[in-house]
């Protein structure tokens, strides 16, 4: 019976971010939890002994901590050194975008480890995000990278399958495919790629014809983590498969000229504002059906500090009224204001936790309205489950829901658990930047707004300094060598 050795690691780092992530943010599914799931329980299925160690997961956030990471590496690696009968296989479940202290791709290092165990004729395939910054060093390890082909990411099931199925047949036709990469000189925020409809829609539905090269197994597009300071951020195509595939590569060409082309004209299919035209917005709609307004420079599904108050000034400035804020993440205001009892008047203090450039408001006369501080009682298995301790402060008609650690609210349900429910406000800001498909359909009108932070759609006006130059458009394109513009890997 062939063996399979299964791990992963996923968290989306943003580097702009100064809170750093470390071992404690992570959930780690491991045993009967990770084997079920689609990725493993196919090759379990197909009748191959796996041999699984852990799966790490994060919310998104600053870049990990190195003894952090190094911990984590060795419990992902401990089955594999210990093991003495050697394996047919590798399967990964990564993100592509995690960023670790002096060593920049986790993603890489962890592969590399990998390799030197397993040796050069084991294949590794490796299943990612669309998000993932793809490394040549990470690409030379790997066997089969494929990745998600939908945003929102509503294909992670499939993708985790078909990444198995294909190390599956890597595995039973005794063969090594090999990935190559494809590079544009291009950063672009996800929320400009969304694939249901538009000009993202068009360069998925290209993928197919790269995939008619009898040579080419999978191929995949991956917009970047613009947030991710490092050399090999951008757009990539990567394709896997055997031998020649210079008719594959060809066809990923065309599809990279294409997106060239298109370079201006990829847009947020939905509706922004800048922030105080935004509020504005909020204030014109109220009452006409739930009003959505999502915080895009401090969103924390894409790694930012979750901790700006800027909008909330914005609200209590012009007195907008029946409005929830979901949420700002604060744990010295939760500790502080979490020891008085419920229905208190207080001076509240708040924002600006982590990030000296974000905004802190002072509150005074308001009302502890809710707490919630034992959400936990027993270790969560799964991010989802992982529940943060929070506060409800009450200030002139607006509610403020205060998280102890960064988690984002997408969902109904993650309001019920701290006592809220969105049908009872008029008005929603959320730290986001397009909205998750629940709260997307609640909304009768919504807007991101173009806010400054962490997680800027103004790409322009980030501090990059370890980024490969020309980059499109920190750079004019004109100034980018033609040699540069669709750089292949072989």
């Amino acid at each position: 019976m062939a063996r399979i050795f299964a791990s992963g690691i996923g968290q989306e780092s943003n580097s702009f971010n100064p809170l750093k992530s470390s071992f404690e943010d992570f959930i780690l599914t491991e045993g009967a939890a990770f084997r079920e799931t689609p990725g493993l329980k196919t090759l379990i299925n197909a009748g191959f002994e796996v041999v699984e160690s852990i799966w790490a997961r994060a919310v998104p956030g600053g870049t990990l901590r190195f003894n952090d990471f190094m911990k984590l590496v060795d419990l992902m690696l401990e089955p594999l050194i210990s093991d003495t009968r050697g394996f047919d296989g590798v399967f990964l479940l990564l993100h592509g975008a995690l960023d670790v202290e002096h060593i920049g791709s986790g993603e890489a290092y962890l592969v590399a480890r990998i390799r030197e165990y397993v040796g050069p004729n084991v294949p590794i395939s490796a299943a990612l995000d669309m998000h993932a910054n793809n490394m040549y060093t990470l690409a030379s390890s790997c066997n089969i990278m494929y990745g998600y082909r939908k945003a929102p990411h509503t294909d992670v099931r499939e993708t985790h399958i078909k990444a198995a199925e294909l190390l599956w047949r890597a595995i039973d036709e005794k063969v090594l495919p090999h990935t190559q990469i494809l590079r544009i000189p291009l950063l672009m925020p996800g929320e400009n790629f969304m694939t249901s409809s538009g000009l993202g829609k068009e360069v998925i539905e290209q993928l197919p014809t790269i995939e008619t090269d009898k040579n080419v197994w999978c191929a995949s597009y991956f917009v970047g983590m613009t947030w991710v300071d490092c050399p090999q951020n951008g757009a990539t195509l990567l394709i896997s498969g055997l031998g020649d595939m210079g008719v594959g590569m060809k066809k990923a060409e065309a599809i990279a000229k294409f997106v060239w082309s298109k370079r201006d004209e990829f847009k947020y299919q939905g509706f922004a504002l800048q922030p105080d035209d935004g509020v504005n917005f909020a204030k014109k709609h109220q009452g006409n059906g739930l009003v959505i307004l999502s915080d895009s420079a401090d969103n924390i599904t894409a790694g930012g500090a979750g901790d700006n108050a800027f909008v909330l000034s914005l609200f209590i400035e012009k007195k907008i009224k029946n409005a929830l804020f979901c949420c700002i993440v604060d744990p010295i205001a939760v500790n502080k204001y979490s020891e008085y009892d419920i229905g208190t008047i207080l001076d509240v203090e708040l924002g600006a936790a982590f990030d000296e450039n974000s905004t802190k408001v002072r509150l005074t006369g308001a009302t502890l309205k809710a707490k919630n501080l034992n959400p936990n009682e027993e270790k969560p298995k799964s991010l989802i489950e992982s529940k943060p301790r929070s506060i409800v402060i009450s200030y002139q008609g607006i509610d403020i829901l205060l998280f102890d650690k960064r988690k984002p609210v997408f969902s109904e349900i993650t309001l019920q658990e701290h006592g809220l429910t969105r049908h009872n406000y008029e008005i929603m800001i959320v730290k986001q930047g397009y909205l998750e498909p629940e709260f997307n359909e609640a909304a009768v009108h919504q807007a991101m707004l173009y806010t400054h932070g962490n997680v800027d759609q103004k790409v322009e006006r980030l501090p990059f300094k370890k980024l490969r130059r020309p980059m499109y458009p920190l750079d004019p394109a004109d100034d980018i060598p033609k040699n540069r513009l669709f750089e292949m890997s072989y």
